[in-house]
């Protein structure tokens, strides 16, 4: 047996272990230390750095990639390809820890009045007697006035003691036509219910009183699935690896939501298993992956999924530890890359009951567009890539603190950032701000080159540019003026985001073809995914993400997924409607279109 090696990191004077041909990577997140590796630990990102202080392994291809030859001679290497040779300690830059993403949960409004499948109702019941032999179970289905009621197993079980105890007065728990729960009407709670979001980056749940539809708690965090596999592809390619790397996903995400409903519930003061209704929705590789369904066939032709059904389970068969009679409901997806979250987003955009022609666009890693009215609505994905979540761009992050989210020139240029921390990288919306403020300035051409003399009376942005090797950067955010380091973008990264929002703009523009109709038909434009409320409308127009409607017809509805499973969870007809309107959705699939490449070449231009 291989002897481990030792690795101490400094200064916090901890030791860890790495076997043999182990990545430092993989050895810190079995200590639970995660890094910035945006893209799963590929080696493609470069946002993994640490410093060997002794024993620095070989530099890997990757590593001579990402970091300078001085930065290689101080010992600096990337976690994902380092692999040590003997006990060594090592640094890890605060740049390269993972830090908590800000997500934007929103507030949550439903029009009409709650009305959820599950329900509290209290009796005084009449016990039997000699004259009147009734069971227990027949009392309680005489006092609701519904012979045909079904008793969970939970509800027979509590039935006679609660019963009795309570001298017959009790609150009775339904879930769409069965008895769940029995407790003494005196210490009955109000019904709770929790809706999940579960997004591919960041999971979010808001706890809800279903009686009065009031939102109690609220909270969100990174989905831990992330070093796994930044995007759905690479959690794909890991899960089909094993059974046994399937379900680390599964249970990952099982304890991640269970982590959140314990701290929704903790926050207002009640135990977690007087949560009696959950309603999830995810992308389609989520939903598979969360109820331990292999998603092995989604990335090949034809793209199907396992199930694109509605589900509704107990809660604990998915591992959700709370309420034994617990119900669990599952959003239904649209195809194989256009999942619940979609259907989420269209029950609160509402395209289905409107005679406007609507767009409705989820921007993200793979983006969602969906194209319609009560008409006829169409659906489709568009592999976006990961530039707006800041991967694959040089000094790119996520949305954290110290993340540029907002860039205006005037005599200068002003970044603005996240929580006004000192600047330590770039995200999506602040890339986008960038770009969109220099072709204003004509100092990027619509081919997506960078002109430096395209603004000859703005000199000090003029100055920002730097000619290298591999062509000219520009310097957004300087270490010796307060920066956590100095902050570029290159002429590579315009690239990526020409490529992601090409992508986008390529499927808005097929939908439209197929529809039958032009930019000019389109009334409103709805912009969903936590992402978009970073955006600048502005932005997004001028760099031809969205399509040029003008700014007052765009409308950012924040994280609609959760929303959408919040009108699910407070109203059992809305429940039935994401039903109605996954199954009516027409999926339009782009791969293999002989139009695909020509449009695409035409969205990746700078044209508005």
């Amino acid at each position: 047996m291989e002897q481990s090696i030792t690795i101490l990191l400094s200064p916090e004077n901890r030791e860890i272990s790495v076997t043999p041909g182990e990545t430092v990577r993989d050895a810190l997140i079995k200590s639970g230390i995660f890094l910035n590796d945006y893209c799963g630990g590929k080696g493609t990102c470069g946002k993994c750095r640490i410093r060997f202080l002794e024993h620095a392994p070989s530099p890997s291809d990757p590593d001579r990639k990402f970091l300078s030859t001085g930065e290689l001679e101080q010992g600096f290497r990337l976690a994902c390809t380092a692999c040590p040779e003997k006990d060594a300690s090592i640094s890890i830059p605060e740049e390269s820890l993972r830090k908590e993403t800000k997500i934007m949960l929103g507030e949550i409004s439903l029009e009409q009045k709650p009305d959820s499948d599950l329900k509290k109702v209290n009796r005084k019941l009449e016990p039997a007697t000699l004259e009147r032999q009734l069971g227990d179970l027949d009392l309680v289905r005489d006092s609701l006035e519904m012979s045909s009621l079904e008793p969970d197993p939970a509800f027979l079980k509590k039935l006679p003691h609660v019963m009795r105890s309570s001298d017959y007065h009790v609150a009775l728990t339904l879930f769409d036509g069965k008895l769940v729960d029995i407790e003494p009407a005196r210490a009955a709670l109000p019904p709770l219910g929790a809706a999940f979001d579960l997004g591919t980056t960041t999971v979010a749940g808001t706890l809800f009183q279903l009686d009065s539809g009031k939102a109690l708690a609220r909270e969100g965090r990174l989905n831990p699935q992330s070093p796994y596999g930044a995007d759905v592809i690479s959690r794909i390619q890991f899960a089909s690896q094993s059974p046994q790397n399937l379900e680390t996903l599964r249970s990952v995400i099982a304890d991640c939501i269970n982590e959140i409903l314990t701290e929704l519930c903790s926050s207002s003061g009640i135990a977690i298993d007087q949560v009696g209704y959950i309603t999830l929705a995810g992308n389609t590789t989520m939903q598979h992956l969360f109820l331990g369904v292999s998603p092995d066939f989604l990335p090949t032709a034809p793209y199907v999924p396992v199930f694109r059904d509605r589900l509704l389970m107990h809660a604990r068969e998915a591992g959700i530890r709370t309420h034994p009679g617990a119900r669990l409901f599952v959003f239904p997806a649209i195809g194989g890359f256009v999942g619940g979250d979609t259907v989420s987003d269209l029950l609160v955009a509402g395209l289905s009951r409107s005679n406007e022609l609507s767009l409705l666009v989820d921007i993200g890693t793979n983006g969602e567009i969906v194209l319609g009215n009560a008409d006829r609505i169409l659906a489709t994905s568009a592999a976006a890539g990961p530039a707006f979540e800041g991967r694959n761009i040089s000094c790119g992050m996520r949305a954290e603190p110290g993340a540029v989210d907002r860039v205006m020139i005037g005599e200068d240029l002003f970044p603005h950032t996240i929580d006004e921390k000192p600047a330590v990288g770039i995200c999506g919306s602040g890339l986008i701000d960038l770009v969109s403020e220099l072709l204003n300035l004509g100092m990027i051409d619509v081919s997506g080159r960078f002109n430096p003399d395209g603004s000859r009376e703005n000199r000090a942005i003029s100055r920002r540019f730097e000619k290298t090797d591999q062509g000219y950067r520009l310097l957004l955010a300087e270490k010796e003026r307060g920066a956590g380091r100095d902050i570029f973008l290159l002429q590579s990264d315009i690239r990526e985001l020409q490529l992601a929002k090409g992508a986008i703009a390529t499927a808005v523009q097929l939908l439209l073809k197929e529809y039958g109709a032009e930019v000019g038909d389109i009334e409103k434009i709805y912009v969903a995914g936590a992402f978009g409320n970073y955006i600048s409308p502005e932005a997004a127009l001028k760099i031809g993400l969205l399509p040029g409607v003008g700014e007052g017809k765009i409308h950012f509805i924040g994280n609609a997924a959760l929303a959408g499973a919040a009108h699910a969870l407070l109203s059992g007809d809305l429940r039935m409607r994401a039903g109605e309107i996954a199954g009516n959705v027409e999926f339009i699939e782009l791969a293999g279109r002989k139009d695909f490449q020509d449009v695409f070449a035409e969205s990746m231009l700078f044209i508005s």
